[in-house]
């Protein structure tokens, strides 16, 4: 199965719709678009209210065809942390296959020549509008960095003989993302590191 790294993090978020009336503690959840079960959370941020910060970083192996449709997102959710119960406050939904080609600028193909090895992205920060029901109504501004690794072959262990960490763990991991679309393709998906 040929894999792809993703490493993102979370940098902060600025001029978040939240009332500063309370105290404000924000928190991110990061997941494949449409599949919880593939949620991580980030820390919650005690001290910036509507500008919290995180840089918060957690890495993934994604099927390589999540870079090549874009139907496969990411979705990152902010919430206010509250003893009755979290406040929704809007989210960023980027497609892997735009930020794939953001990455791959020209500046960032000759940078990766020079810097990394043959198909490992460089890195890239952006800021997206955080949208608050799915429409063109902002609630500030993310901003997050991350980058893709090279394709990675990883073979299912057959049972016999003794396999990698790495290989083991991401099999145990390995969940699969059905992506609902009219492509319906089927993308791998595993968080490194869990």
């Amino acid at each position: 199965m040929e894999w792809r790294m993703f490493e993102i993090t979370l940098i902060s978020a600025r001029n978040l719709e939240v009332r500063e009336t309370q105290k404000t503690n924000v928190y991110a959840k990061i997941s494949i678009a449409g599949h919880p079960i593939t949620e991580k959370r980030t820390p919650v941020d005690k001290k910036g209210g509507a500008n919290p910060a995180w840089n918060f970083t957690t890495t993934c192996m994604i099927g390589k065809q999540a870079v090549e449709h874009d139907v496969v997102k990411i979705e990152i959710k902010l919430y206010r942390s509250r003893a009755l119960g979290d406040k929704y406050i809007g989210k960023v939904c980027v497609s892997f296959k735009e930020l794939f080609n953001l990455e791959r600028t020209l500046w960032g193909r000759l940078r990766t020549l020079f810097s990394c090895p043959k198909g490992a992205g460089v890195g890239k920060t952006v800021k997206y509008s955080v949208k608050k029901n799915g429409g063109s109504d902002s609630s500030g501004v993310l901003k997050f960095s991350y980058r893709f690794g090279e394709v990675v072959i990883v073979n299912q262990p057959s049972g016999q003989g003794s396999t990698s960490p790495l290989v083991a763990e991401l099999v145990v991991l390995f969940i699969k993302v059905v992506i609902a679309a009219a492509l319906s393709i089927d993308i791998p998906f595993s968080w490194a590191g869990v």
